[in-house]
């Protein structure tokens, strides 16, 4: 009984010229792909998957089938029953096929968020996988019987090799050459939030935009704390070998991309994919069709790097590998002179800011303080004393004066919003001064660099025409991190009003208050009974009106007491209650304007230290990081 299939995992092998053309054609469409992918509907993506898909599920099969008969024709007799009912493999090839259409989706997202340079590295290796491929090939013939030489050169040395020299290739690329924006200013959860949300930008699918921004979230959030703690393990070869471990992550995307070449070598061998079906039987045509692609390959390159090009940057990352070899690169650290002009800007810009901050809270308190007689024209009213004598009947006459005070002072001035104005106000202006620096440090390295050529390589003065954008980044940060991490405005007003209130209800003024206000609420039931005696005494000779008569006697002589009560109290205590009171919003105006004061020197020495850091506002591990 015929237990083979030979088709289903081998055939004859295929020429150079003709995987050569398909993996360029395979690049190609992988790149149109992701490129489709990134703007297309749910459902255009699911097809996108499912085309990139079946390449993968080709190799997962073939791997796994190869397997499987290796061990089935050393185990088992030729002919048995369980030969027969393994040797084909349907159960296993419909099982693969969900991992390949997710191993699809993942290759896809990841290489939404590719530049050009690695775009480039996916080429080559694609080119250097068509030679490897006839190399093996050759070198296996006199080893492994010629139907099975294909799936066994690409199920063992050809996907490893793939794999290393991929993984190695984009290692040496990031670790190099790109770097990653520099985010030890910042913290991992503010990195990583933003990554997600903006690698969500600009993809139509959600669930799509969603597994993009879960690959920046991973990426950025895991860049940041390696930023933030590599550089300080105790030796070099401790952060060489915890860099090479960080960037293991990349060879996750190197197996899936050796895995969807793979499966395109494999559909090759097929015969599913032929390079006459493209350009006939003619050489002169194989010829003309392989040279377009190969003169497609730099107009591809140029689209991405345009698509990559930040026109207010012009620093090449080839000039930063330089300095590794160049006589310089020992000279990486900003010159004195340039650390020394953004220490002495820090300087001044502190005390420029605390100038204004004493001037901008002395403004905002101008309307509170004058408010305090507004608070004590209320309290020595009657509608005022009736209102804290039910407060005090209830319990609540504390909360009622603070109420009352804070209504007066703070609500009817506006003091929450005019505060969150002045720091938002204040921190744009500090993003504009340093921002402004920019100019000045240029000038002093343009000097520099005329006597020094060294300094050009210690602070690039191309990429310094770019500072002023990361001045403005790293205060995204910073406000994002720093900044929410510090006493925000909003708790900050907060605390003012909650410690003028407390501060206030402390006073013996206030304290007094509570007790007089009780102990005439005791005396009010006499003194109702004393005014309804003597109104009925007036009004008795007058009949039957005689009981409304007395009513509204009792009520204006109540009233009238107690206006002359409330008038009196008020001469006593007023000024003393206005001192007490415009005393504490002193003490409270010159505690806010410390704590703005220390929350702008904060903000500004994380700007200046993100500036000191790198001048291009790039993390490069091999220059930063050991």
């Amino acid at each position: 009984m015929r237990t083979q299939d030979p088709s289903s995992i081998a055939s004859a092998p295929t020429t150079f010229w003709n995987s050569l053309m398909w993996l360029i054609l395979a690049f190609l469409a992988f790149l149109l792909v992701t490129m489709l992918a990134r703007g297309a509907p749910c459902w255009g993506v699911l097809l996108i998957s499912l085309v990139v898909a079946y390449p993968l599920w080709r190799s997962l099969h073939e791997s796994s089938l190869f397997n499987r008969r290796l061990l089935l024709t050393g185990a088992t007799r030729e002919g048995c029953l369980t030969r027969r009912w393994l040797w084909g493999g349907r159960i296993g090839a419909a099982l693969r096929v969900l991992p390949a259409v997710i191993m699809a989706l993942l290759v896809l997202t990841f290489a939404m968020r590719l530049n050009a340079h690695q775009w480039a590295i996916l080429l080559f290796d694609a080119l250097l996988l068509a030679v490897l491929y006839g190399v093996m090939q050759r070198q296996a013939t006199s080893q492994i019987h010629e139907q099975m030489l294909g799936p066994y050169v690409r199920g063992w040395p050809l996907r490893w090799l793939n794999l290393g020299g991929l993984t190695l290739a984009f290692f040496a690329l990031t670790f190099f050459v790109l770097g990653a924006p520099d985010l030890r200013q910042a913290t991992w959860q503010t990195v990583a939030e933003q990554a997600f949300h903006a690698g969500r930008e600009g993809v139509a699918c959600p669930w799509i935009g969603w597994l993009v921004g879960t690959w920046e979230y991973l990426e950025q959030g895991s860049w940041a704390l390696a930023q933030r703690y590599i550089p300080g393990l105790p030796s070099v070869e401790w952060r060489l070998a915890a860099w090479l471990l960080f960037l293991l992550q990349l060879s996750l995307f190197a197996l899936l991309y050796t895995r969807l070449l793979l499966g395109v070598l494999t559909l090759i061998e097929s015969r599913q994919l032929r390079v006459e079906s493209v350009t006939g039987d003619s050489a002169l045509s194989k010829t003309f069709i392989l040279t377009i692609l190969i003169l497609a390959m730099p107009t591809f390159y140029a689209a991405l790097r345009l698509q990559d090009l930040d026109p207010s940057q012009f620093a090449t990352p080839a000039q930063k590998a330089l300095n590794v070899v160049d006589p310089c690169h020992d000279r990486l650290a900003p010159p004195a002179e340039i650390v020394a002009t953004l220490s002495t800007e820090q300087v001044q810009l502190n005390e420029a800011i605390a100038q204004r901050i004493d001037a901008e809270v002395e403004r905002i308190f101008v309307p509170i303080e004058a408010a305090v007689d507004d608070y004590l024209d209320w309290y020595f009213t009657v509608v005022g004393e009736y209102e804290r004598l039910a407060a005090l009947i209830v319990g609540d006459f504390p909360q009622l004066l603070a109420a009352q005070l804070e209504s007066h002072l703070f609500e009817a001035t506006d003091f929450h919003a005019q505060l969150h104005t002045l720091e938002q106000t204040l921190f744009q202006d500090t993003l504009t001064q340093l921002a402004g620096v920019s100019q000045m440090v240029q000038d002093q390295i343009a000097a520099q660099a005329a006597a020094d050529p060294c300094v050009r390589f210690a602070l690039n003065p191309a990429a310094l025409s770019g500072l002023e954008r990361d001045v403005w980044r790293a205060g995204v940060a910073v406000g994002s991190g720093v900044a929410v991490a510090a006493t925000t405005t909003a708790v900050l007003s907060q605390k003012v009003v909650a410690a003028v209130m407390a501060k206030v209800a402390a006073k013996k003024s206030m304290q007094t208050a509570a007790v007089v206000a009780a102990k005439l609420a005791a005396k009010k039931g006499g003194g109702a009974m004393a005014a309804a005696v003597g109104a009925a005494a007036v009004c008795a000779p007058s009949g039957p009106w005689a009981l409304v008569c007395g009513l509204g006697a009792g009520v204006a002589t109540w009233l009238a007491v107690d206006k002359i009560a409330i008038e009196i109290e008020e001469s006593v205590s007023r000024q003393t209650m206005r001192e007490e009171i415009l005393e504490v919003l002193d003490e409270e105006k010159e505690a806010l304007k410390e704590a703005l004061r220390q929350q702008q020197t904060m903000v500004i020495g994380a700007l200046v230290e993100q500036i000191k850091t790198t001048a291009d506002g790039v993390f490069i591990p091999a220059r930063d990081g050991l």
